[in-house]
């Protein structure tokens, strides 16, 4: 019994002056050592040390940084990007040479394009004009009024200030319109060079 216990005692005697100490770095730049690695910092690169303290293993990094782990984020994004925009482009090709069999048809579904936009443009323009009047009969009523020194009915300065308001509305609105048309002029003419090359791309 008592040559049992000895032999344990010796076992965890040779045990502990085995045990390595380790020496690492944390993501702050604090230097550790300790007989074990915690979990938060497995991976990180360190040094096993004798008892002497003398490097006896150095064991690489094998977990990612958190800037590592943004860069490869990144590149993989922008890798996905790139293929979503190949597939994008695949069918958008896909479509052209389906939808049209020569340049011609494409001037005409842009022409077709534009003149709903120019009608909607004819639209907008004879509603600001009709503010314009608006606004200028409202003006000639206050100035009226304010000459001969007598209070400007509210009807009138209500008028005037709904005037004001809708002619600056029209006026954004028409400015999405037309560029709303260079866009598609814009569109339809990179859909023209584009269909221009598949069809050159085609074998005869």
């Amino acid at each position: 019994m008592q040559r049992l216990a000895a032999l344990f005692l010796i076992m965890a005697v040779t045990a502990t002056a085995d045990a390595a100490t380790y020496r690492w770095v944390d993501d702050q730049g604090k230097v550790h050592y300790g007989d074990v690695i915690p979990s938060q910092e497995s991976g990180v690169a360190n040094v096993e040390l004798d008892k002497q303290g003398r490097v006896k293993k150095e064991n690489p990094r094998t977990r990612l940084s958190a800037e590592e782990r943004r860069r490869l984020d990144a590149d993989r994004a922008k890798r996905e990007e790139a293929k979503l925009q190949e597939e994008l482009q695949r069918r958008h090709d896909r479509s052209l040479l389906t939808t049209y069999v020569s340049e011609s048809e494409i001037d005409l579904t842009r022409d077709r394009a534009l003149d709903q936009e120019v009608a909607n443009l004819r639209g907008l323009k004879a509603r600001m004009n009709a503010a314009a009047d608006k606004l200028a009969y409202a003006n000639s009523q206050i100035n009226k009024y304010t000459k001969s020194g007598q209070s400007t009915p509210r009807a009138f300065i209500q008028m005037r200030d709904e005037a004001q308001l809708e002619l600056t509305q029209l006026g954004e609105l028409i400015r999405q319109r037309e560029q709303a048309m260079a866009d598609i002029k814009a569109r339809f003419e990179a859909d023209k060079l584009r269909f221009r090359e598949l069809k050159a791309s085609i074998p005869r």
